[in-house]
């Protein structure tokens, strides 16, 4: 996230407040603004926890429109980013309970779909992701990717400030631990090869 100009980050929160209240006044056509300025960022963040493009679009679609038809019920006590956040995850966490009734046939699919081309540092930040749970995820992402305060996400996620704060320290020592474990393993690999012992 790139660093902000102090009184942009204000700025920007104010001129979004604005557009919702005309939007809850009646104007229908300035939502396109608020999808154009969260679109990229809501993509990203449905996308590492669904790992579906597919998925992935059809849950960004269906936010903003339960987020339009719920904006009545918003009230400025959080930040509407906040606000949205949390309606993604609980849309997310839906998804979720109900793809792992079908997790069988959902694994077949994958296995039928062809491999794309990734480089390694993707590969490492995917299996990491993947070795955490959809809450670790969830906590990681809003944290280190979107930049929120332990007290937003706790209010994002219905948790306690420091629950998630515990959470989060848990799963960072969760994947260091993992990192460490992986680079003895690739250095006894390259060691092997090489006739190290």
């Amino acid at each position: 996230m790139q660093p902000t100009i102090p009184g942009e980050a204000e700025g920007k929160r104010n001129a979004i407040e604005a557009v919702i209240e005309q939007i809850q006044a009646g104007d229908k056509q300035s939502y396109h603004a608020i999808i154009i300025q969260f679109e990229r960022q809501m993509y990203t963040y449905c996308y590492y926890i669904l790992k579906n493009h597919a998925e992935t679009e059809d849950a960004v679609q269906e936010i903003f429109i339960r987020a339009y038809e719920h904006l009545h019920q918003y009230k400025r006590q959080v930040s509407f980013s906040a606000w949205l956040y949390k309606m993604a995850y609980h849309h997310l966490i839906n998804i979720k309970k109900k793809q792992s009734r079908f997790l069988n046939l959902i694994e077949h699919c994958k296995e039928q779909q062809p491999v794309m081309q990734i480089s390694q540092h993707e590969s490492v930040v995917y299996e990491l992701l993947t070795y955490l749970t959809a809450e670790e995820r969830h906590i990681l992402l809003l944290k280190a990717v979107e930049q929120y305060t332990f007290e937003e996400i706790s209010e994002i996620m219905g948790l306690k400030s420091a629950t998630v704060r515990k959470k989060y320290e848990r799963l960072r020592h969760k994947l260091m631990d993992r990192i460490s474990q992986k680079g003895a393993v690739a250095h006894e690999t390259v060691a092997g090869t090489n006739g190290i012992r």
